[in-house]
């Protein structure tokens, strides 16, 4: 006698990190989500209008690609590879409690949601859930720039019919290109160093964009080098009259030779100065624009000295919080729907801001400048309208 299959009863909602599929449950459920604990993994039973649904997470990538030639020698060139799960590597193998939760979850399933970010990555890590854990190769999708609750209702109340191919596809590519590229070259310059230095070497990597970026790196340091520094001398005079003080440069910025620029000091010493005009004029300083991922990380160096993964691992903390939107994108542009004025009355919350964000309320019209940068999955990065509690 067969054994009967489990009812598949459940819309199955797959998020890419933890504190994302909390944020997502919440945001949905008719009343408060009911926690499940399974396999060391947490994910949250609820119901939409009566449908009953669960929010599981991943945690980043569940598979990557590796050889298959079934080769143990460390030789080159590869190229036969596929996918596999993360936790086959000893250092990744604490992912397996996810992959089992999800290949659990997916038995009972009736229909599956992407719920990952935007983005290649979020393409390709949910894709390889969906057609290697739960059995599919499409599924609906929730598209969201950040996790506040308006906005996740929004998406999901506006479900695509389908995953995002073209993202997928582009996400793909990149992967075997950098795999291909990145095994093939490490493994030709580790050996080949081997073998030139004829003795052992660790391994020398190198890859895609890696290689490249060190070739830019070098020739600017032999720039560097090569730069010979040539003195030049320039003359200021300070100026008084009465409390009054200027001072003025003089018209030749860089004097190259010392006797000049002695000469020129001992003709001007002990005489007076006519002013014979002033002019004066207004520059209209524009605000900045909106931040990308990049204008983001080089105004959080040049404010806090943070790096840019250090900036980028803030933001992500940020946005899984609901404080911003996805921080990664190339995007100058803020979203048609923003809401600026619910956003600003949100900040006004925080003292700092206060006096600036009442400022701004009382103007007419909110109409911030923008960029020209645009990102085909993402606006800009944004505060939302969530606040943190600085007390904690």
């Amino acid at each position: 006698m067969s054994k009967s299959k489990s009812p598949r009863d459940y819309v199955l909602i797959i998020a890419e990190k933890p504190d994302a599929a909390r944020r997502i449950a919440e945001a949905l459920a008719d009343s408060k989500p009911k926690v499940i604990k399974k396999n060391g993994v947490t994910s949250y039973e609820f119901k939409v209008n009566g449908k009953k649904h669960i929010c599981a997470p991943a945690v980043g990538h569940l598979f990557v690609l590796e050889a298959t030639n079934g080769k143990k020698t460390w030789d080159y060139p590869i190229f036969s590879y596929d996918w596999v799960p993360t936790y086959l590597r000893r250092e990744t193998a604490w992912t397996r409690k996810y992959f089992e939760n999800l290949k659990d979850l997916a038995k009972g399933a009736s229909e599956f949601i992407d719920a990952a970010d935007v983005d290649t990555e979020g393409e390709v890590l949910l894709y390889n859930i969906l057609r290697f854990i739960c059995g599919v190769k499409d599924a609906k999708r929730m598209k969201f720039s950040t996790l506040t609750k308006e906005e996740l209702i929004e998406a999901y109340n506006n479900l695509e019919k389908h995953i995002f191919f073209d993202i997928l596809e582009s996400g793909l590519t990149r992967h075997e290109l950098d795999w291909l590229f990145g095994i093939n070259l490490t493994r030709a310059l580790t050996l080949a160093m081997k073998k030139s230095a004829k003795r052992a070497f660790s391994v020398i990597s190198t890859g895609r964009v890696q290689g490249p970026l060190l070739k830019i790196l070098v020739d600017r340091e032999k720039e560097i080098r090569k730069f010979v520094p040539k003195k030049f001398w320039q003359i200021k005079i300070e100026l008084k009259k009465g409390s009054s003080k200027l001072v003025a440069l003089y018209e030749i910025d860089k004097i190259w030779k010392k006797a000049e620029a002695e000469k020129i000091v001992r003709k001007c010493k002990g005489k007076t100065v006519t002013v014979t005009s002033v002019k004066k004029r207004e520059y209209l300083q524009k605000p900045p624009y909106p931040f990308n991922t990049a204008d983001l990380q080089t105004e959080a160096y040049n404010q806090f000295g943070l790096s840019p993964a250090e900036t980028l691992s803030v933001a992500e903390s940020l946005y899984t919080r609901g404080y911003i939107s996805y921080p990664r994108s190339s995007s100058q542009k803020l979203p048609p729907k923003i809401g600026y004025s619910k956003i600003i009355k949100g900040l006004s919350k925080i003292s700092t801001y206060r006096k600036f964000c009442e400022k701004l309320l009382k103007k007419e019209k909110l109409a911030p400048r923008e960029g020209p940068h645009t990102d085909v999955a993402h606006p800009c990065v944004y505060a939302t309208q969530e606040t943190p509690d600085l007390k904690k």
